[in-house]
């Protein structure tokens, strides 16, 4: 009888080993897809994340760029407007001097 009785014990705890096993296995499964969607979850929101900060740095940078245009076409109007007033102070000198000639040109 203790053959039996030994081999009984043997095939229980060997039951044991396997349902261990199984479950085992079974934890292993589900803490892997936990943390599969977990890092899912984070690679997302990292990505959101990521997202928000470059649309914030492209804002800022289009916001420093219209300043700099704006800044560049107001020295660019002073200009304009200064070479403007020389070139009418030109033309008053040019209008006076073919005035002189053409008088002179009658006299003559």
């Amino acid at each position: 009888m203790k053959k039996e009785e030994t081999l009984q014990r043997i095939k229980e705890v060997e039951d044991q080993v396997r349902r261990s096993k199984d479950e085992v296995l079974a934890e292993r499964e589900r803490v892997l897809r936990t943390a599969r969607r977990d890092s899912l979850d984070l690679r997302d929101a990292l990505r959101a994340q990521a997202e928000g900060r470059g649309e914030a740095i492209l804002k800022a940078a289009e916001a420093a760029i219209a300043k700099e245009k704006e800044g560049l076409l107001a020295a660019g109007r002073r200009g304009a407007a200064d070479l403007r007033g020389q070139a009418d102070a030109n033309i008053d000198r040019a209008v006076d001097r073919l005035i002189e000639k053409f008088k002179g040109a009658l006299n003559a």
